[in-house]
């Protein structure tokens, strides 16, 4: 591992050890074993803990089951298509929509774990590790940091060096990387893919864009949740931009949505993985412009992740009711839409927001992904 990285990079297998035995000593680390892992007994935590010595041990034994368990308790049903579209000993940049701070990378690591292809390494922000705990944690289950808020010329030299990371992760080590097609969750379920993310994949690069970006092996993936436990959560951002104002956080609010979002209901939920982009590179090449040339990639990413996406009745009911059209007896019954409605309202109201003039907000979120499927679709 180069020396550059270390700021950044998650644990190394020789470094496992001393961070069990730090972790064992934690009162809040076996509190948040009880909250995740709640059959097990203070024993059986530092059993397993006690098996782990290296970082795919701590995947297997620790962050699988857990995981694993919390999608079970919270998620109706998990479905997946995209495997065969991997092979066995690959390395991808795994670009995907964001609606879970943590589940959506979860989930794509239990898939690919449990099809044998694998865990991926993950990128998380750095205003997310609150804690010594959290960065503990995070690390040993191969997360590489994201530095956040900072200055103009921090922000240029971080982005060099984590460009550097993932293509020597991808290249040199061979191993996975999942990254979200933009910075924090889509808000307003209009998936876009940022051009600022595809200029840092290929800052640094000296070859053409489009062999620096085929190197990366890109491969888009979309997750759809029939249910966003954090919807409504959202909403006072969205009506904060819609004004034109920074959105300031509450102290809490990041850890509020980890919560609500790892044990919220979600109902189906469906991961696409989508083909690795490669010859279609080629089209970079009309254009001189290389603004125009990141621009035609995040369509690419952008399609897949459209056309991809698995539309559920609660997208097509919430555009419905947006319109004003009438039962889409296709994809939801009469009584669906009621019970859709009254859900709605009563998920508002109990977050406080007001369901006459709320509502759209919420519904948008759902509605989205159907405007951006039919367009692709269309087209």
């Amino acid at each position: 591992m180069r020396n550059e990285f270390e700021d950044i990079r998650p644990y190394l297998d020789h470094e496992v050890p001393e961070v069990i035995e730090r972790l064992l000593t934690i009162p809040a680390f076996f509190n948040m074993m009880q909250y995740v892992q709640p059959e097990w007994i203070k024993a059986e935590v530092i059993a397993a803990m006690m098996s782990v010595n290296t970082v795919e041990d701590f995947q297997r034994n620790i962050a699988h089951p857990t995981m694993r368990r919390l999608v079970d308790s919270t998620v109706s049903e998990l479905t997946v298509s995209g495997l065969e579209n991997l092979k066995p000993g690959e390395s991808y940049l795994f670009i995907s929509n964001h609606r879970d701070i943590i589940l959506d990378s979860a989930i794509l690591n239990i898939v690919l774990l449990e099809a044998g292809l694998g865990t991926i390494q993950t990128a998380i922000g750095s205003n997310l590790l609150t804690s010594d705990l959290v960065a503990d944690l995070t690390k040993l289950n191969k997360n590489f940091v994201v530095k956040r808020n900072t200055g103009a010329r921090e922000f240029y030299e971080n982005s060099m060096l984590l460009s550097d990371y993932i293509r020597y992760t991808i290249g040199d080590q061979k191993q996975s990387i999942w990254i979200a097609q933009r910075e924090g969750r889509t808000k307003d379920g209009l998936d876009k893919t940022q051009p600022g993310l595809l200029k840092m994949l290929s800052i640094n690069c000296q070859n053409p864009l489009r062999q620096c970006l085929r190197d990366l092996r890109i491969t888009p993936v979309a997750i759809s949740y029939e249910f966003d436990p954090c919807d409504t959560l959202k909403i006072p951002e969205l009506k904060a931009v819609s004004r034109d104002e920074k959105y300031e956080k509450a102290p809490d609010e990041d850890i509020n949505s980890i919560l609500t979002g790892l044990t919220g209901q979600k109902g189906r939920v469906h991961l696409s993985i989508g083909t690795t982009l490669n010859a279609e590179l080629e089209e970079l090449a009309d254009y001189p412009n290389v603004n125009d040339k990141l621009r035609i990639v995040g369509d690419m990413i952008d399609q897949q992740i459209y056309l991809n996406y698995k539309l559920w009745p609660s997208n097509y009911l919430a555009l419905d009711l947006l319109d004003g059209n009438d039962s889409d007896l296709d994809h939801y019954s009469k009584e669906d839409r009621i019970e859709f409605e009254q859900s709605v309202r009563n998920r508002l109201a109990e977050a406080g927001l007001d369901p006459s003039t709320d509502m759209e907000w919420l519904l948008k979120m759902y509605a989205n992904p159907v405007r951006n499927h039919l367009a692709v679709f269309r087209d």
